[in-house]
């Protein structure tokens, strides 16, 4: 038996040393701007130019990324269609589909922002002193606010409102159909940024957004799907190749100087 296992590993490793170029499908969130955004019909962000960039570099592999919502994403992942996803936080403690993760591409940080009259009661602690509130989400985002938050709104304590996209969220808030909205620190700041452009932002409406507190901050990865049964035979060396070329785009500044370009 054991020649025959030795047999299977070099046949398998032969189809990843040999083959001329394996095509690779990335799933990502079609809404999580500025790191990944449709515009026009086309997929941009600050994740998609660092996997273009990648798939540039890594030898063996040619990246192709498909954007879908979240949720469709993260099922994909979870029924073994798909093969990795970009952009999950950590998450081996509960979607135990998901495994293994790239080393970090970069950091996100979650935030609360409230009308400011909310805030003309202190709310220093979260999320014990958001108690009575509604308090909005993006769906499919279920991580966000942390186990305490998740108890207090099963307990009813607090109201969960969630709806697909960060702009649906803010329109929500300064509506004052809900009272406060969590998400990405960058993702809101963005589009914060867009609406005023656009002008579904008065100036008005965007000062009374404020800033109440910082949830957390989490290192993203590309995750990749644990049900594919072996399908995917090349996972462990695309890993392998492509945290390679993440750990040099890191080390040599090139992941923030793309953030910077989106964001400036």
């Amino acid at each position: 038996m054991k020649w025959l296992f030795s047999i299977i590993v070099i046949l398998l490793f032969s189809r990843v040393s040999f083959a001329e170029e394996i095509d690779v499908n990335i799933l990502v969130n079609d809404s999580h701007p500025p790191y990944v955004f449709v515009e026009e019909g086309d997929i941009k962000g600050i994740y998609i130019e660092v996997l273009r960039r990648i798939s540039k570099r890594m030898n063996g592999y040619k990246l192709s990324i498909t954007p879908a919502p979240w949720q469709r994403v993260k099922k994909l992942i979870e029924i073994g269609k798909g093969f990795a996803f970009v952009p999950p936080y950590y998450h081996g403690h509960d979607w135990h589909y998901v495994w293994p993760y790239s080393i970090s591409i970069m950091d996100e940080s979650v935030v609360v922002v409230c009308r400011k009259e909310i805030l003309d009661t202190p709310r220093l602690n979260w999320p014990e002193d958001y108690a009575g509130l509604i308090v909005a989400n993006n769906s499919g985002y279920d991580g966000f606010g942390g186990p305490a938050f998740r108890k207090l709104v099963s307990d009813g304590t607090i109201t969960l409102a969630e709806a697909k996209t960060t702009q649906q969220n803010l329109l929500r808030l300064i509506r004052k159909r809900v009272d406060c909205y969590m998400g990405n620190q960058i993702s809101v700041q963005w589009r914060i940024k867009t609406m005023l452009e656009s002008g579904d932002l008065t100036v008005a409406e965007k000062d009374s957004i404020v800033q109440a507190a910082v949830i957390s901050k989490d290192a993203v990865y590309m995750g990749f799907t644990d049900r594919d049964q072996g399908r995917f035979y090349y996972k462990l060396d695309f890993v392998k190749k492509f945290n390679n070329e993440i750990y040099k785009m890191k080390k040599s500044g090139e992941v923030m100087s793309i953030y910077e370009e989106f964001f400036n």
